[in-house]
């Protein structure tokens, strides 16, 4: 054991946030000098990341009078987190399947029907008694698609409704002499001939949905009862859809064509490649850790596929379900992707002590990192769960096990991004505090309902508007939510985004603990502690906050844990 004294610096560079502690050691005592943190600086890992650190550093040291003998790095892994306009969730489990296409919305005439599947080139054949529902390919005009329905009607064909691959829907109603439900934009392949096909559409200003209940599409498409769980999956995504077509699924989903984005998962120990909407719900359902590799064209760095430990999707649609929004006020469309490459970072200790001239190592993952600077809570129970919640990802450590998770705080931040369209910058601002919607010069509404006057007359583009309160004053970031709507949408992105992810990771805890701590910059958000207390009231465990080294907080959980490490090795 050495006895010399010796300043270290603990260096997190995260996803979002690079934080240092610069401590001095001597022994194993460590006494702090200084922490101080900062916006990363492009991608997790690479030289920008790093210079962005040496930087910070550099400031450190200059206001604190001391200069680092040796830098100590956890092990870094980058999480990619953006949006992608990806297919809604379809469950490979589901015993069903739906016909229309993503984003049709063009259907016709009113009410639902259950018949047998009937290609319109066989109603020319003999009538084949009981209801039809026939489907016009994507090559037959619709006069003609028209003109032979219409013929088929007065020959004695049972027709309750028709599917159309073009968007047609509007164009062969108005030409046929029957009332009944035109689907267009559907996907006619792999559906067979007398297949049972059940459609609806829905009539304006009218919310009942008669196929949307999964005890009526079972029985309309003659399943079993013990179908009905899977069936109710599938059914929740039909409850704002405007039409409806959905037949059985007699074979196991299609793979993804050679050229199509792919999920590799594995499945009771096999490899399974999925459609992105196809596995949607495997990563959200199953624990961290069963997915490989990913392409995804509408993100860059998956656009060639890359391989992953970890991914995690979130359909925006479900966040609308949750805040019960009204319709045109946010941007629900696409997919956020949070994708966590395999490989390390091999060299960023190396550049790190390039750029800063000082012997640099990296002596630790970010979990055991994290772990230890969060057990330094004062009051902290000994089997307590830690949850690092950084900007990429989610890490629990609990005794003798570590479960690292895609998707954190920069999920949330590319969740509000997307559906209030203002920029990352300004929705990492708006997505952690209550707002107040200005009412006029002097008046503003705030969440809770009450109305106050405002101490400095509104400026002009605050008046009528959404505003959070920034240092400078009002910044406006919405003219179409109320603010009673943006609390109920802001927590509903906070739930679909970590909170869920939280859960999902304690399925991979094999005893659940009777307390989980969160640190991390995610844990200074209050309402995230809510909300992921929420999302495990199944589980009788308490959910508190770090308080790091009983002085920072929840934040510096990593770059303090690198520093006791340090401290530990030289006893």
């Amino acid at each position: 054991m050495s006895d010399l004294s010796v300043v270290v610096a603990g260096v997190d560079v995260g996803n979002h946030t690079t934080e240092i502690v610069l401590a001095r050691v001597s022994g194993g005592t460590v006494e702090q000098v200084a922490h101080d943190h900062a916006p990363t600086r492009g991608r997790k890992g690479s030289k920008e990341s790093l210079e962005g650190a040496a930087a910070l550093l550099h400031k450190m040291e200059v206001d604190a009078g001391v200069a680092a003998d040796e830098l100590v790095l956890s092990a870094l892994r980058p999480v990619d987190t953006s949006t992608a306009p990806l297919a809604p969730p379809s469950s490979p489990r589901s015993p069903v399947r739906s016909l229309r296409r993503h984003g049709a919305n063009t259907p016709a005439g009113t009410g639902s029907g259950v018949g047998r599947h009937v290609p319109l080139t066989s109603l020319t054949g003999d009538v084949i008694a009981g209801p039809a529902i026939v489907s016009v390919d994507g090559v037959t005009d619709f006069e003609v698609a028209a003109r032979e329905i219409s013929e088929a009607v007065g020959c004695g064909w049972h027709v309750v409704g028709v599917i159309a691959a073009q968007d047609d829907a509007v164009l062969i109603r108005n030409r046929i002499p029957i009332d009944v439900p035109v689907v267009d934009e559907v996907d006619l392949d792999g559906l067979e001939p007398g297949a049972l096909v059940a459609v609806e559409v829905v009539p304006e200003g009218t919310a009942y949905r008669a196929l949307a209940d999964p005890i009526a599409l079972c029985f309309a498409l003659e399943l079993g009862h013990d179908q009905i769980p899977h069936v109710g999956e599938f059914t929740r995504e039909l409850a704002d859809s405007p039409a409806i077509a959905v037949t059985r699924r007699t074979g196991p989903p299609d793979p993804p064509a050679v050229d199509d984005d792919y999920v590799d998962c594995t499945v009771d120990s096999r490899l399974v490649r999925y459609t992105p909407a196809q596995a949607h719900s495997v990563l959200r359902l199953e624990p961290p850790g069963n997915v490989v590799a990913v392409r995804l064209r509408a993100i860059p760095t998956a656009e060639e596929g890359i391989a992953v430990d970890d991914a995690f999707f979130t359909d925006l649609a479900s966040i609308d379900n949750g805040a019960w929004l009204r319709r045109g006020v946010a941007d629900t469309r696409g997919t956020v992707v949070a994708l966590l490459a395999a490989d390390l970072v091999a060299d960023a200790a190396d550049t790190l002590q390039d750029l800063t001239g000082r012997p640099t190592r990296t002596i630790a993952t970010e979990p055991d990192a994290a772990a230890v600077g969060a057990r330094t809570t004062p009051g902290l129970p000994p089997d307590a769960v830690v949850c690092d919640i950084g900007g990429g990802t989610i890490d629990l450590v609990g005794v003798g096990q570590t479960v690292t998770a895609a998707g954190a705080g920069e999920a949330i931040t590319t969740a509000v991004a997307r559906v209030l369209g203002i920029p990352r910058a300004l929705a990492e601002r708006v997505k952690r505090t209550p707002a107040l919607r200005v009412e006029g010069p002097h008046v503003a509404h705030e969440e809770d309902g009450r109305r106050l006057f405002l101490d400095n007359p509104a400026p002009a583009d605050a008046i009528g508007r959404l505003c959070t309160r920034g240092s400078a004053g009002l910044v406006p970031f919405s003219n179409k939510l109320a603010a009673e709507e943006w609390r109920s949408l802001r927590l509903a992105i906070k739930q679909e985004t970590v909170a869920a992810n939280i859960a999902r990771a304690m399925l991979a805890i094999d005893a659940p603990p009777t307390t989980l701590v969160l640190a991390g910059g995610g844990a200074l958000d209050d309402e995230l502690l809510r909300t992921v207390g929420e999302s495990l009231r199944s589980i009788p465990i308490a959910v508190g906050r770090a308080n790091i080294d009983g002085v920072h907080g929840p934040r510096f959980a990593v770059a303090s844990g690198l520093v006791h490490l340090y401290a530990s090795e030289r006893q």
